[in-house]
């Protein structure tokens, strides 16, 4: 046992290092167990994750037809909920054991675990369980360790041997899935807080003070009308109801058409539509129209169930950004900067005394190519801190929008 066990180890040790992927490690630790004379018929691993919208993944391998990923959602539905609470897995975090085992061909844990119950009537004859734990200086988010169980067909269930193989090799597998994981947090963390290309450049190494690109780019800054207003008179749980569900509604948008969010400010959402310029600006109008639909559904829907409702305003501008990173020397913000940012929130702030709730600039216009028939002037006018009046423009109304509605 002991040069299977090595063998394993020195495996995981490479793989683990060499960044393998989460189903290819697993695949590869239960074919190597088999290989090693362990009659292995299932095994599953799991651990929590830090994940805005995903609470915990796992992987299942099964003999014969190889290894299936598994995500549990954070927002758990009664169903889902249940088989946790009645789970094996969830009995040992619970009572603070390591490891539990059930002779399954003796009937043992089948009246405990529903999931016991079923693997015996599909021929499982043992099931074991083990935990292996990360040390608190050593997790990320709420992940303490990496459960595992593994079970097998044969008739006399494992042997002392087949258990001590998975003992000895358990805590490398565990280390190396707990590297590739590291590797997919950050990699996570970083979209979902700044976003695609930000993340993809601060994984690359850009994340030097001052260490800027300059990029031409499609802007887009939208706000909810109103939204002081509703702060100050709507109880909390309604105002973050409210904010996440435009949210949704908008950055939605925003994902679906190819750009790409930048950040938050507040109730408003600044975003970027990268490509060509015509290419990008066509992607760019036919998201402000795809919001402007989207919203009025989303207000007829909560309005029709007594919800709080809003607008939205939104200015489309294209012009150079300065792209990367500023700040001080401990703490940075990934972001765009530079006089078309500048502009882009004051064409925004003109939408309530214009009465427009989508305007769009003369800069944007001319990069938009055959999309001007789609445009329609409101007029020329001064904006703060910019030298020359600026001619600005909307969506003509009177043209069918590309979603059809």
């Amino acid at each position: 046992m002991a040069d299977a066990a090595a063998d394993i180890v020195a495996w995981a040790t490479t793989v683990g290092l060499d960044g393998a992927e989460q189903a290819e490690l697993m695949a590869g630790y239960c074919e190597r167990l088999v290989a090693a004379g362990v009659p292995l018929w299932r095994a599953s691993i799991g651990a929590d994750t830090l994940h805005p919208l995903i609470a915990a993944q796992g992987h299942r391998w099964l003999a014969g037809e190889g290894v299936r990923e598994e995500l549990f959602a954070r927002a758990r539905d009664p169903d889902g909920e249940k088989e946790w609470l009645e789970s094996p897995w969830y009995r040992l975090v619970e009572s603070g054991e390591l490891e539990m085992r059930r002779r399954l061909a003796l009937g043992e844990g089948t009246n405990e675990f529903p999931l016991l119950a079923e693997l015996a009537a599909q021929g499982g004859t043992d099931y074991w369980a083990r935990l292996v734990r990360f040390g608190d200086r050593a997790s990320i988010g709420e992940t303490r360790g990496l459960a595992s169980s593994w079970a097998t067909r044969e008739p006399g269930g494992f042997g002392q041997r087949d258990l001590a193989l998975i003992g000895a090799t358990l805590p490398a597998l565990a280390l190396a899935f707990k590297a590739t994981m590291a590797i997919d947090t950050a990699r996570t963390l970083v979209t979902t807080y700044l976003g695609r290309d930000a993340a993809e450049r601060i994984l690359r190494g850009e994340i030097d003070r001052g260490q800027v690109k300059t990029v031409p780019a499609v802007l887009w800054f939208s706000d909810l009308t109103g939204f002081t207003r509703i702060a100050d008179t709507l109880p909390r749980a309604q105002l973050l109801d409210l904010l996440n569900a435009y949210a949704d509604c908008l950055v939605g948008i925003v994902h679906e058409h190819g750009g790409e969010v930048l950040k938050f400010m507040g109730d408003g959402i600044l975003a970027v539509f990268r490509g060509t310029q015509g290419h990008a600006c066509r992607r760019a109008l036919d998201a402000a129209a795809a919001a402007r639909a989207a919203m009025a559904r989303l207000n007829r829907d909560r309005s029709a169930i007594g919800l709080p409702v809003t607008g939205f305003t939104l200015a489309l501008h294209e012009g150079e950004v300065l792209s990367g990173n500023v700040g001080s020397q401990d703490r940075l913000d990934f972001t765009v900067i530079g006089p078309a940012v500048n502009e882009l929130s004051r064409i925004q702030a003109m939408s309530r005394s214009l009465d427009q709730p989508i305007l769009i600039s003369a800069n944007f216009a001319a990069c938009c190519g055959g999309e001007r028939e789609r445009l329609v002037s409101v007029g020329r006018y001064a904006l703060r801190g910019v030298g020359r009046p600026q001619e600005l423009f909307t969506l003509d109304a009177a043209r069918p929008d590309r979603t059809g509605r």
